[in-house]
């Protein structure tokens, strides 16, 4: 069976109130229509209807495409048909289903029939048509139909989406990314969540090497195609001089650098309007991430602080970085040298940390590292 239409399903977006959910829905069509644009994916229109996006004469290879987008629940390449059980059955028959096959209907508006009719109908004519038997239980082929008022869509695959809600029907957030595997997941997390990102990379000369900045640009690049049609730009935040001060320090260092690095997040969300700032930081992954140190750190600022991966393991995170993309960038071999000291502190009282924030002067640190900001086009 040819497919021409690629049928959308959405999740989230149903809950919300009427007027949400209307203004919702036009966004996920948007973003739907920037993502074929962005993939040069032909097609005619897409338009939306209860319940449902439709995208129509569109190659059956876009489906991939549509469900990536932040916001689809699930998406599957459709024959578009009339409602009319004799039109259905004629269609159906024409599928290959293998040793066995499953029919299942789903039905909207007024009809002279009803779903299970349908269900009997269809099956009787795609028996007598390929050999094959009916399984319910676990067949080779489910043959899904989905009846409206005016039209019907008959499907055998269905791809699940992110899920979620669209970009750009939230508020924007300033994201920390690394050329790591953790922070471009936490991006994208807050994504399908609905916020737009304005990335914000810490470069770490010296002891990060110019390899280290075209991870976070190739991750970016991966990052991009989830809001394709929006203009991006990222900052770059210089840490040498910072860094050098921090290398004589010992033990706490490095929380002093994520304190610096929320400050100047601060600063920039600030300039731009941004609601909050989202890290990749998860408990316990690294000396700095320990329940203790995080609390430090995020005393730095007034800014809400979103962690998605907060209590992720890094088996987790690393399937979710495969599987949007950004793992094979973040495996980019660096010639990144480590901050962290020998001996890194995981514990250290409020008292002790204030102290080790007045032996740095973290203010004046702040304040050099917002003077080495630059902001670039992706």
């Amino acid at each position: 069976m040819e497919t021409s239409h690629v049928l959308v399903r959405y999740g989230d977006i149903g809950t919300k109130s009427e007027p949400v959910r209307s203004r919702m829905i036009n966004v996920l069509r948007q973003r739907i229509v920037d993502r074929l644009e962005y993939d040069d994916l032909e097609y005619s229109k897409v338009r939306t209807m209860p319940g449902r996006i439709l995208v129509e004469n569109v190659e059956s290879e876009a489906v991939e495409a549509v469900a990536e987008t932040p916001g689809v629940a699930s998406a599957s390449p459709a024959k578009k048909t009339t409602p009319e059980i004799e039109v259905l059955r004629r269609e159906a028959s024409q599928i290959e289903v293998g040793h066995s096959f499953g029919v299942d209907t789903r039905r909207s508006g007024q009809h002279g029939f009803d779903s299970e009719e349908v269900n009997r109908e269809v099956g009787a004519a795609v028996e007598e048509a390929t050999g094959a038997k009916v399984d319910l239980d676990d067949p080779d082929t489910w043959i899904n139909i989905d009846i409206r008022d005016e039209e019907a869509f008959i499907f055998t695959e269905t791809v699940q989406g992110t899920s979620g809600i669209p970009v750009g029907s939230s508020n924007t957030l300033t994201a920390l990314i690394s050329g790591g595997i953790d922070s471009p997941v936490a991006a994208h997390e807050v994504m399908k969540r609905g916020c737009d990102i304005k990335p914000v990379y810490f470069y770490n000369r010296p002891v990060s090497a110019e390899d280290h900045l075209m991870r976070f640009e190739a991750s970016l690049k991966k990052l991009e195609r989830f809001h394709p049609s929006k203009d991006w730009s990222y900052y770059v935040v210089d840490m040498e001089e910072v860094n050098k001060e921090l290398m004589e320090l010992g033990s706490g260092r490095m929380l002093v650098h994520r304190y610096v690095m929320f400050c100047v997040a601060e600063e920039l969300s600030v300039k731009d309007g941004n609601s909050g700032i989202v890290t990749g930081e998860a408990i316990s992954q690294k000396s700095s991430q320990t329940p203790d140190n995080l609390e430090l750190t995020s005393n730095a600022i007034d800014l809400p602080i979103h962690r998605p991966l907060l209590t992720e393991s890094k088996i987790d995170i690393t399937e979710k970085a495969r599987r949007i993309g950004t793992f094979e960038e973040a495996s980019i071999d660096s010639a990144c040298r480590s901050l962290s000291p020998e001996n890194p502190a995981t514990r250290m009282s409020e008292n002790e940390f204030n102290n080790l924030l007045e032996k740095a002067s973290v203010e004046e640190l702040v304040e050099k590292a917002l003077n080495n900001v630059s902001e670039e086009e992706l």
